[in-house]
């Protein structure tokens, strides 16, 4: 199996709670897997609004999920309320690599561990766009022990 580094809260610079919901539920007796990639989506959305990076009064381009992936580590049951803590795995020239913590709230150890990448494009055209300094800079310090490759 592959060796996975340990993630603890401090990784992370941006934070979002989310609440479950009764309907997130499955027969199982937990969160269905399919609703961390909501809380994912959630987290990386509230964070690109925070930043200007989305719906910005500048913003030309929209961002297309384009690769994600999740490793799920515990169990999550309503009503318990997620900490979704975001950074910056990489800054390219049109896309963004997030990796994201799914933390119980106020827990040590997450319960899933994700990431995705955006290629952001022009609405009309569907072709990739440059990210400004700007937008870089502002990903940049969400960067924990990453490289910028852009």
């Amino acid at each position: 199996m592959e060796n996975i580094p340990v993630e603890t809260r401090d990784r992370y610079g941006y934070w979002v709670s989310v609440a479950t919901r009764w309907m997130d539920g499955d027969p199982y007796g937990h969160v269905n897997n399919a609703q961390y990639y909501s809380f994912v989506d959630t987290a990386v959305t509230r964070m690109l609004i925070d930043k200007g990076v989305l719906r910005g009064p500048d913003s030309k381009s929209i961002g297309l999920c384009v690769e994600s992936g999740c490793r799920f580590l515990a169990p999550v049951s309503f009503p318990e309320t997620i900490d979704a803590g975001v950074r910056l795995g990489r800054v390219g020239n049109s896309s963004l690599r997030y990796e994201v913590g799914l933390f119980k709230a106020g827990g040590a150890e997450p319960v899933a561990v994700a990431h995705f990448t955006h290629v952001f494009v022009d609405p009309e055209t569907r072709r990739p766009v440059p990210l400004s300094e700007e937008v870089k800079a502002a990903m940049r310090a969400l960067m924990s022990g990453a490289q910028d490759q852009g």
